[in-house]
């Protein structure tokens, strides 16, 4: 299924920290994120960037280039990723597109997964697989999205960064957080809180848990009381911990 995803005034942003720069500063961990409206969506690089800043931790040059319902073999035609990645140099690289739930999308997803997985090796850099979620009224396929990701992944070395299973840990804590925009796709800002804790996790190596008391997307602090704010932490970390599980049950 085609989504139209929203448009922002810039499709390629910059969050370094909590502003921007032309250069990535000396020292600081670059991060290029490839997708479309569910990276851009309430900043989700800005969002893990400030999450490094709040844990103090090495500082994040996070760079996106996402288009509206962009898939990978989108950006590869498009060129814009695929120059970045032959021009720059990055620590890792975080992919995604849409939920690619069906065979032939998670085919595609895989498909394409290589080939920038490639380009990313090339670079020297590590891939990440930004796993997302269905629209609402298809949430039986949340297990469907998670495996295509998860299988993208492994063809490619990279890691996963499970945010829909982390919306669905969340859930079964609270089944009433509003982790959906009112299109009942897009993510909202809680939404995008938990799947950057997600990917932060994978790419820094250390816990959500903790790192802060006041939740902070797209720059802004939000207003949720503090009990919400460790569940969500809690989801992130118990959904990349199953995932570390798997990966070991799969290794015996």
């Amino acid at each position: 299924m085609k989504h139209i995803l929203r448009v922002l005034p810039v499709a390629a942003s910059l969050a370094c920290s909590l502003g921007t720069a032309p250069e990535a500063p000396e020292g600081s961990l670059r991060v290029l994120f490839i997708g479309n409206s569910l990276t851009y969506e309430n900043d989700l690089p800005r969002t893990v960037a400030q999450l490094a800043l709040s844990a103090g931790l090495q500082e994040c040059y996070c760079y996106q280039i996402a288009h509206p319902n962009f898939a990978l073999e989108d950006h590869y035609d498009w060129r814009e990723a695929v120059t970045a990645l032959e021009d720059e140099s990055w620590d890792f690289v975080v992919m995604q597109q849409g939920p690619s739930a069906l065979a032939s999308s998670r085919a595609n997803l895989i498909q394409w997964a290589r080939v920038f997985g490639d380009l990313i090796e090339e670079n020297g850099a590590q891939a990440v697989m930004y796993g997302v979620w269905p629209e609402h009224d298809r949430e039986f396929d949340f297990a469907n999205v998670s495996e295509s990701y998860r299988l993208a992944a492994d063809a490619i070395g990279g890691l996963f960064a499970p945010a829909g299973e982390a919306w669905q840990f969340a859930w079964a804590a609270d089944s009433t957080l509003p982790l959906y925009a009112a299109d009942e796709f897009h993510p909202s800002t809680m939404g995008t809180y938990l799947a950057a804790m997600t990917v932060f996790e994978r790419i820094y190596d250390h816990t959500a848990i903790g790192v802060q008391t006041s939740a902070v997307v797209d720059g802004r602090v939000q207003s949720w009381p503090l009990p919400i704010v460790r569940l969500l932490q809690d989801a992130a970390a118990a959904a990349n911990a199953a995932e570390d599980a798997r990966v070991v049950t799969r290794r015996r």
